[in-house]
């Protein structure tokens, strides 16, 4: 028996998975915390060495557990997008790893966001302007840390540098450079033009390779892994999740709720939206991935069960929740606690509670805000509808634990939701990857074994037609939540 190993490198742990190559049964897993770093308000960094560190744990330790079980055929990444770190002319770090959450550079974002070449780099790109990607952070660096940016000889992410850690080579897949907004979609190479004005070349950046890219390990690497087990580049975490869920063909999206959110579709094209709302980034080289991303999923949640159910556990809310029918009495809720990215792309709005009365509970509260999570993910939604029509989409990331919540999804969407039987869609399509890169298939279709879906909701059309009322007056209240921080609406 062989077996593939998933990686799957998120914002605060990393989950390592073996599967059985022929069944894709899981052989073992683990998962590994890190810390994130909040040394100034609206920054947010990570020690990289510290998420080295468990990467190369995690996967010791499945490793060392199928020991007995036969082969390990590779190593294949899923990993979180947007981070950048300065590297010196040695290797050596001359910053932390500055990741998507990080907003330091929110003012020089909503400024290039309106210039003619904010619009030409997404026109290039792919990647709304937005303080996540690390073309805005490498600009905030020119602007404020002059010394460290003329210093650095090479600018790199998570990935990038893990790889380097292991093989000495910088080397980044076109999913997750296709995330920077500093890499042409179209031509899959960096893109001088953007490039040209933050005054860097592609010696400052990793080389450009295929996800299916393969490095060898060398001996006495970090895995404690034999010399010569294949290391495969993969792809971002947000791509990697429509691949295993099986959101891959026409007609599908996948909806992604863990700490952040996003809505996503495939496409053989690239797909820009003219109001700058959606992403478009690659997945490989014949396939693109269209959507946008919500900073505001389960995290919020996080903070309804600790502001008002201190004491009970998810389930229990969970339950509360259910007391309550479809639209919360009146009761909107507008998830911006961590201002947003996609629909309007902007750090500055803030949420809160529309509609309140007295007649409103602590149930209340708890639907309304697993509605209003999906009302603005159905905002997002709305928009790659325009583009294709999806008849079936798979849920995952941690919300689709709940049967509520999935049930609310189909019912906001007024389409069925497919639930995989693993919420862990990272490492399934890492593994995926990995074994097309392997040559064990021919094609990503191949590997439908790896999907397999547990449970369909159906749509209740009477609560559909209660949640199209109730998106209704979100978006026409929206627009009063966007003036009053300033934003225009799209």
């Amino acid at each position: 028996m062989s077996f593939i190993i998933g990686v799957d490198i998120g914002t605060t742990n990393v989950k390592t998975t073996a599967f059985d190559t022929k069944t894709a049964a899981i052989l073992a897993s683990h998962s590994e915390g890190y810390e994130m770093l909040h040394p100034q308000p609206e920054w947010s960094e990570q020690n990289p060495d510290d998420i080295y560190k468990a990467v190369c744990h995690s996967i010791r330790v499945v490793s060392e557990t199928c020991k007995t079980q036969g082969e390990t055929l590779g190593v294949c990444f899923s990993t979180a997008m947007h981070s950048i770190m300065a590297l010196d002319e040695d290797g050596l770090q001359l910053t932390n790893l500055i990741i998507w959450a990080d907003n330091r550079s929110a003012e020089i974002a909503e400024k290039l966001r309106v210039s003619k070449e904010g619009k030409k780099m997404y026109r290039n790109n792919g990647t709304p302007i937005h303080a996540m990607t690390p073309l805005c952070k490498l600009m905030w660096l020119k602007e404020n840390e002059k010394k460290i940016f003329k210093a650095a000889k090479r600018f790199i992410g998570i990935k990038e540098y893990i790889v380097y850690r292991l093989t000495g080579k910088f080397v980044i897949d076109y999913s997750i450079a296709s995330a920077t907004g500093l890499f042409n979609i179209k031509e899959k190479k960096w893109d001088d033009w953007t490039l040209k004005q933050i005054g860097l070349d592609e010696s400052h950046l990793s080389e450009a390779v295929s996800p299916y890219h393969i490095e060898k390990l060398p001996a006495n690497n970090g895995f404690k892994l034999s010399a010569g087990i294949p290391l495969i580049m993969g792809a971002s975490d947000g791509c990697l999740a429509n691949l295993g869920s099986g959101a891959i063909l026409p007609g599908t999206m996948a909806i992604t709720i863990g700490t952040s959110g996003a809505a996503r579709i495939c496409s053989d094209v690239p797909y820009l939206d003219a109001n700058m709302r959606t992403f478009c980034y690659i997945l490989d080289e014949d396939t693109y991935v269209v959507g946008g991303p919500s900073n505001n999923g389960a995290v919020v949640f996080q903070w309804l069960k600790e502001t008002f159910f201190a004491d009970s556990d998810f389930n229990q809310v969970f339950d509360e929740a259910a007391k309550i029918s479809a639209g919360s009495d009146g009761l909107l809720f507008y998830p911006y606690l961590l201002g947003e990215r996609a629909p309007i792309w902007s750090s500055a709005v803030r949420g809160g509670f529309l509609g309140l009365d007295i007649q409103h509970t602590k149930p209340h509260f708890a639907r309304s805000v697993m509605e209003g999570i999906l009302l603005n993910l159905y905002s997002i939604g709305k928009i790659l509808l325009e583009t294709q029509k999806v008849k079936t989409i798979y849920a995952n990331g941690g919300f689709a634990h709940s049967p509520l919540w999935v049930q609310m999804l189909a019912d906001v969407f007024g389409i069925k939701v497919a639930l995989n039987d693993t919420v862990d869609t990272g490492t399934v399509g890492a593994a995926m990857m990995g074994l097309k890169a392997l040559g064990v298939v021919d094609k990503l279709s191949d590997l439908h074994y790896f999907t397999p879906v547990s449970t369909i909701f159906k749509v209740d059309k009477n609560v559909h037609k209660t949640y199209d009322e109730v998106y209704d007056k979100f978006g026409k209240a929206a627009i009063g939540v966007l003036t009053n921080a300033g934003i225009e609406d799209n």
